[in-house]
């Protein structure tokens, strides 16, 4: 990794989202915007970022490095390959898969790991949402990216408040949750996470403060007021374009 110019100082003043002088702010919006340039992520990826402003995202989440970040269904790295130039060197990166995944001998998204060195500070893990479970304190950072639907996806029978506690035993006090999902209607239903793959803002909050976080912020960067949020996040008509919603959660 070539961050190791940064210094703790930087580090902690990114962590915290207190004012940065000209200088630090320069050198962090730098380490982003490098980690978002670099040639080696996957050109699948990359192409998509104009649609997700990952380096918006991941500065609004208040990523730095040394820090370790877990990327819950990781599949195809897209958060996982920038994530990891944003810590560094000292830092981490977990990168969740379901199961059925580690079971693959032939696993691509294993192999692309193993083979990429700006992925090399990434661990895979492959656990089903009921049986994850990671050690107390040990993360600063939890991305759960367009899949907090899932929790409500009838198939995956999801134990929410079991799921979420363990968010929070393992989130270091005062780390950050982030959440982005496409958007339902406003009231709608949870069971739109298995119509629809999508889910009403209100829901995950509502989940999220039963489990104890605290809502510490929100970003309207991706909201696309023409989707249309009757439709199936696959349909051709809004897929890759449906409005977003980003919540940042802090574990008290």
């Amino acid at each position: 990794m070539k961050f190791k110019y940064l210094n703790s100082a930087i580090m902690f003043l990114a962590i915290s989202f207190l004012p940065l002088s000209t200088a630090t702010a320069d050198d962090y919006d730098d380490l982003i915007k490098a980690a978002v340039d670099n040639p080696a992520r996957a050109e699948k990826n990359s192409v998509r970022d104009d649609l997700r402003k990952p380096g918006e995202v991941i500065k609004f989440m208040g990523v730095a490095p040394g820090m370790t970040v877990l990327d819950m269904v990781s599949n195809g790295g897209y958060y996982a390959e920038i994530l990891a130039g944003v810590v560094g060197d000292e830092g981490r990166v977990i990168a969740h898969s379901f199961s059925n995944s580690g079971m693959d001998p032939d696993n691509a998204y294993a192999k692309y790991i193993r083979e990429s060195a700006h992925m090399s500070n990434v661990v895979p893990i492959y656990a089903g949402f009921n049986d994850l479970d990671l050690k107390e304190n040990t993360l600063d950072r939890v991305f759960l990216i367009q899949n907090f639907h899932d929790f409500y996806f009838d198939r995956f029978a999801v134990d929410v408040p079991r799921i979420l506690a363990m968010y929070r035993k393992t989130l270091k006090p005062g780390g950050i949750m982030a959440v982005i999902d496409h958007q339902a209607e406003a009231g709608a239903p949870s069971t739109t996470g298995t119509t629809l793959h999508r889910i009403d803002p209100e829901i995950v909050k509502r989940d999220m403060l039963a489990a104890g976080f605290i809502l510490d912020g929100q970003s309207t960067i991706l909201i696309n007021d023409t989707d249309d949020k009757t439709k199936l996040v696959f349909d051709p008509s809004v897929r890759g374009k449906t409005s977003r919603f980003i919540l940042r959660f802090k574990n008290p």
